[in-house]
């Protein structure tokens, strides 16, 4: 029982790059979603630009972290593991 509960080699190091490169995306991807909405809208003003790129990466980072923690918590979960059978 003890064994179940222990922590699989290198998680944390995996678990660190895994929100690094969560973090990146979301930042990457809510701009990139900013930009193509705003060239669908016609806008052209660059403050205006700058300001909804700013508000969607922010409201990006929080769904990039989520990701990765839902990725994780399946990853440690115990169901998730194969055990050999009889």
């Amino acid at each position: 029982m003890a064994s179940d509960l222990r922590k699989r080699p290198g998680s944390r190091v995996l678990l660190g790059i895994a929100l690094f490169a969560g973090t990146l995306a979301s930042v990457c991807g809510g701009g990139l979603l900013a930009d193509f909405a705003l060239d669908l809208l016609g806008v052209g003003s660059p403050m205006v630009r700058l300001g909804v790129k700013v508000l969607s990466m922010a409201a990006a980072l929080p769904a990039g972290f989520y990701l990765v923690e839902r990725a994780f918590l399946a990853r440690s979960s115990p169901t998730s593991r194969k055990r050999p059978g009889p």
